[in-house]
């Protein structure tokens, strides 16, 4: 599958070179969910000769050795060097032309542009941060016809996307779709995770992690349907007794009436360490 690169969610609407590289936090973890599931990022020859601020393009801030300020300048970089150097270019096998009229609401050319080549291909584009690209779709008229673009601006979106038609596997969706939020899935337990799980199982603990995400610190164990507390079995009935995580104090909060997630929190984040399926460890603890 290909995502075009949408060269009009540049065209130097960018205040700052700082506001432009805050952008590109969510570009990278795009990147690198493209990378998981073998997704092809195609875009314009020119892109590199694209303005991202009045005055700079996205060639001369490559080149820009005066932006050291940031710890995360050298990511910034190697993601532009990607995007400006390799391919590849849809050029190179360009699918669109000018037998056809391609009209959008950011161009007064009817070929040559990246939208009008998306048509032609998965219909997939993947937007910088812009006011305008903020709608999940994109519409272009194909002489007659109407066209709709998926289009791509934050990690969630594509994931989503990827999930629903069934690109990537349950685990790999959390772990990207929770990464820097409230839930980490990095030490979830295979042999309890999502191999032990019926589907719909699978999309009522999602549900409830997404639920707990969105709730504050504050909010979650005074929330009745996660009904977060602490686990306090006795020793001889405790599920994590003999596992890396007993000297963890762990909680658990609720999927349903019988699905439960257990883990535990450190700094902020709760850890998904196992999810139960039928309640029986629950009534001990």
């Amino acid at each position: 599958m290909e995502l075009v690169i949408n060269e009009f969610s540049l065209e130097g609407h960018f205040n700052s070179i700082d506001d432009f590289l805050d952008s590109l936090i969510d570009v990278i973890k795009i990147e690198t969910i493209m990378k998981k599931t073998s997704l092809k990022l195609l875009k314009h020859y020119e892109l590199y000769s694209s303005l991202v601020t009045k005055e700079l393009t996205l060639h001369e801030i490559l080149l820009d050795n005066n932006i050291r300020t940031r710890p995360e300048i050298r990511k910034f970089k190697r993601l532009l060097s990607t995007l400006i150097n390799d391919p590849p270019y849809w050029n190179d096998d360009q699918r669109h032309g000018s037998s056809n009229n391609y009209y959008c609401d950011y161009t007064e050319k009817t070929h040559g542009y990246s939208l009008a080549e998306a048509c032609e291909r998965d219909r997939i584009v993947l937007s910088f941060l812009h006011n305008k690209f903020k709608e999940p779709d994109i519409k272009i008229k194909k002489n007659l016809d109407e066209v709709t673009l998926l289009n791509i601006y934050n990690p969630r979106d594509l994931l989503d996307f990827l999930y629903e038609m069934e690109l990537i596997d349950s685990y790999s969706y959390c772990l990207y779709w929770f990464k820097d939020s409230k839930i980490s899935m990095d030490l979830l337990d295979e042999d309890y995770g999502f191999s032990s799980l019926q589907k719909h199982e699978t999309k009522i603990f999602i549900s409830a992690m997404k639920l707990f995400d969105e709730l504050s610190w504050d909010d979650i164990p005074n929330h009745e349907g996660l009904q977060y507390k602490q686990y306090q079995p006795s020793s001889n009935e405790d599920w994590f007794r003999n596992s890396a995580y007993n000297d963890k104090q762990i909680f658990k909060f609720r999927a349903n009436q019988k699905l439960r997630c257990f883990g535990f929190r450190e700094d902020n984040i709760m850890y998904i360490l196992r999810f139960e399926t039928d309640h029986k460890i629950s009534d001990h603890g």
